[in-house]
């Protein structure tokens, strides 16, 4: 081996060094200085583009994966992380593509295999998920967090008996990877002797336990603890898993605050009764909105079992396309004015919104989107699909914001983990959506939770009516179909209608109190 070789390897382990500990900024500047002094060091370019990549620059970070693939058209690595780019991008076609040729190159690149697996489970095809998180256990069945997304598979699918299996296996192998045991709490249904109970009792004293794994236990433990009603120790647990959460989120209430500020500032200036000529004139979405946890997997579980609709479940996609749009140093910004006239504008992000859809292959004529954060869009969807349908989510505040504080969230919910937060974005929210009513009166539905529990027929009834749907009495057993779930619903919308959740808050009226104050303010 060359010198020079040498130290572009010695030099290329303290970059990776850098990345592992989490010091993105200094890997990346010492990355570009190697570059400029081996630009031959393949590896390099590779190590450059996961370090951008983890400061989430996308497409800086996709340059330099082309580079490397570039040099090596069979360097699978920088495909599989090229891939996974794409993916956190949204751009799911692009990232199975690299992932496929990475298999291509590598049959037993059990990283891409997996990876492939996710793109799947986001598609909502499960099977094909279960199919390539199995391919990747065949080729080496240790890797616990493939046991795990195995197991998650399985449960969207309502087989919670197979994902409980999946989750144990997870266990075996790491009995510190604490989200398995997270996974098993929630569909379970806990007494005061289960193992599960006794073992995350046990388990939660491990002093070697970091505070994200103590975290898991303790969302789990609060879940076990409410199922026998000792509410007293289920909201302690709840507290110390959340606080760990909060702690490690950057959220500021300030920023959803200004957020939702430049959207009634933008909107408010739009005259929306002489847009005749505006935006894709499909009809062919229904959008299931508000806080999450208000009744949105229920509703779409319902409208899903007509026979002309396909339940698409979370998408990303509108959110995406309003960042690629209107972001402005990483935070969505709308002009102060819209310049309506530009009518291809709003056209050609309705379009290519409704093109995203081709990838579910679905044949039905109606199509649902249940990202409950979508709220905050209201006006853009008029603007790109005005003939969509708007079904706005409505739940007692007070289940609604315990709600939250009882799930883990990834990505947009970190108001969840603190009580005084989520009370504050849920004004916040109500406020928007009064905003929306104003602006667009004769565009959105209502429909209550509390409501719907409580004379499922009568509601489904005027639900479809609303969506333009003929009666299908196949949706009042929503809870038969058997498409994939991967909201934190998902063991509730398998059931038929039950009135459990209603007031659910008055089992911690005492601990809730704060939290009480800032939403009757």
């Amino acid at each position: 081996m060359s010198n020079l070789k040498i130290e572009a390897e010695r030099e290329a382990q303290i970059i990776l060094n850098y990345f592992k500990a989490n010091n993105y900024i200094s890997a990346e500047i010492k990355a570009k200085k190697l570059i400029k002094k081996f630009p031959n060091f393949q590896a390099i370019y590779n190590l450059l583009g996961l370090c951008l990549q983890a400061q989430k620059k996308y497409t800086e970070a996709i340059k330099y994966y082309k580079i490397a693939i570039q040099n090596n058209p069979n360097f699978f690595v920088a495909m599989n992380n090229l891939g996974l780019t794409y993916h956190n991008m949204g751009d799911l076609k692009n990232a199975q593509y690299y992932y496929e040729r990475a298999i291509e190159i590598n049959p037993k690149f059990t990283h891409a295999i997996c990876n492939l697996g996710n793109i799947k489970k986001e598609l909502n095809n499960f099977e094909e998920a279960i199919k390539y998180y199995n391919l990747a256990l065949s080729i080496n069945d240790k890797l616990y967090i493939v046991h795990h997304n195995l197991g998650m598979s399985y449960q969207a699918l309502g087989k919670f008996k197979e994902s409980k299996t999946c989750f144990e296996s997870a266990l075996k192998i790491n009995p510190k990877f604490t989200q398995a045991d997270r996974s098993i709490s929630v569909p379970l249904k806990y007494d005061i002797d289960n193992p599960h109970l006794k073992s995350m009792e046990s388990k939660i004293k491990d002093q070697s336990l970091n505070n994200f794994q103590k975290a898991e236990l303790y969302f789990g433990l609060g879940k076990a603890y409410e199922d026998i009603n000792n509410y007293k120790k289920s909201f302690e647990n709840y507290e110390l898993g959340n606080k760990i959460k909060r702690d490690a989120v950057k959220y500021q209430i300030s920023d959803d605050v200004t957020l939702f500020e430049n959207i009634k500032s933008s909107f408010s200036n739009i005259n929306f009764q002489n847009l005749d000529n505006i935006g894709n004139k499909s009809n062919k979405m229904i959008f299931i909105l508000g806080m999450p946890r208000s009744g949105t997997t229920l509703v779409e579980q319902i409208i899903a079992n007509h026979k002309n609709v396909y339940g698409a479940g979370e998408l990303r996609d509108l959110t995406q396309i309003i960042i690629e749009n209107f972001s402005v140093n990483d935070k969505i910004k709308f002009p102060k004015k819209f310049n309506i006239k530009d009518q291809n504008f709003f056209s050609n992000m309705g379009t290519k919104y409704l093109e995203n859809l081709d990838r579910f292959n679905t044949n039905k004529n109606y199509v649902t989107d249940k990202a409950p954060l979508n709220f905050r869009w209201i006006g853009l969807i008029k603007l790109i699909l005005p003939k969509s349908r708007i079904i706005h989510c409505t739940r007692d505040p007070k289940d609604v914001c315990l709600s939250l504080f009882k799930n883990v969230f990834e990505g947009q919910l970190s108001f969840s983990y603190s009580l005084e937060e989520v009370g504050k974005y849920h004004k916040l929210y109500q406020n928007l959506m009064e905003f929306w009513k104003q602006l667009l009166p004769n565009f959105i539905y209502d429909i209550s939770y509390e409501k719907l529990v409580e004379n499922q027929e009568f509601e489904s009834r005027k639900l479809l009516d609303f969506c333009k749907l003929d009666w299908d009495k196949n949706c009042l057993s929503f809870y038969k179909n058997k498409r994939g779930i991967i909201t934190a619903s998902f063991a509730q919308a398998r059931k038929p209608i039950y009135k459990n959740s209603v007031k659910s808050w008055q089992n911690y009226k005492n601990e809730l109190l704060p939290m009480f104050k800032i939403l009757e303010k």
